[in-house]
């Protein structure tokens, strides 16, 4: 396939994502495979695909296979730490997201999914940590003012807490 047909393809992809009709998405992303086993893109997007029809394992499979072509991938390194959360694989995640952080020290999504890691593992000090981090690159961060703000009610300090739950909400008076 040269590069016109791989680039109809693709428009083929984006046409059928769009029409949320992920059955023939899938399809034309396997025949640009086909064609190119590495080609990064296609790869991703199937990696996306199988996160929003929740098979998880199968996504993994190809955020490995992305980060194994390209190591430097932020994307792929960020949706592999998602996806091995999802399969409650922790400890990997944060290893992923870690390695995010390398790639990007000012990553508040990593940041704030690192803490909320620590948070369910009930390791509280770490995810304080995580969170503050967070929060010091952007003080109004909605998902980290609200992950923050339940953290440090569990710690008993309701008064900054309901003050960052009202950052991230503006619902709290």
């Amino acid at each position: 396939m040269d590069i016109q047909l791989i680039k109809q393809e693709f428009d083929l992809f984006k046409k059928f994502y769009s029409e949320r009709n992920l059955n023939l998405a899938i399809l034309s992303l396997n025949k640009i495979l086909k064609e190119n086993p590495n080609q990064t893109e296609a790869i991703f997007f199937l990696g996306i695909i199988n996160v929003q029809i929740k098979n998880f394992k199968q996504a993994k499979i190809y955020f490995l296979k992305l980060i194994k072509i390209k190591p430097d991938s932020i994307e792929g390194l960020f949706n592999l730490g998602m996806t091995n959360y999802k399969l409650d694989f922790l400890d990997e995640a944060i290893i992923n997201f870690h390695d995010v952080l390398k790639l990007d020290d000012k990553n508040k999504d990593a940041l704030n999914n690192i803490a909320k890691i620590y948070k369910d593992l009930n390791n509280f000090e770490k995810s304080k940590m995580y969170y503050e981090k967070c929060l010091s690159l952007d003080p109004k961060y909605i998902n980290a003012c609200l992950g923050y703000g339940g953290l440090l009610l569990k710690l008993n300090q309701h008064n900054k807490g309901l003050k960052y739950l009202q950052n991230g909400t503006g619902f709290i008076r």
